[in-house]
């Protein structure tokens, strides 16, 4: 996604799955870039983003986990 048509700053995502396309798009943007300087504001935004989407998918995790207890409980 080019600079000029998606501004980082306003995305707003409200599910697990919206972050994860998030990641996955603007690490294929990354690998594409070629400017340097934006590559590398591009990666700190992508790790910061990176670390929430791995916060949420703990938390899906442990969901996960607590239904196959409550399941296998039954």
């Amino acid at each position: 996604m080019s600079e000029a048509n998606f501004d980082r700053q306003s995305v707003l995502q409200e599910s697990i799955t919206d972050w994860r396309y998030t990641v996955y798009f603007e690490n294929v943007w990354l690998w594409k870039e070629k400017n340097p300087v934006l590559r590398a504001n591009m990666a700190r935004q992508l790790a910061e983003w990176t670390a929430i989407l791995a916060e949420m998918e703990a938390e899906e995790a442990r969901k996960f986990t607590e239904q196959q207890a409550s399941n296998d409980a039954a």
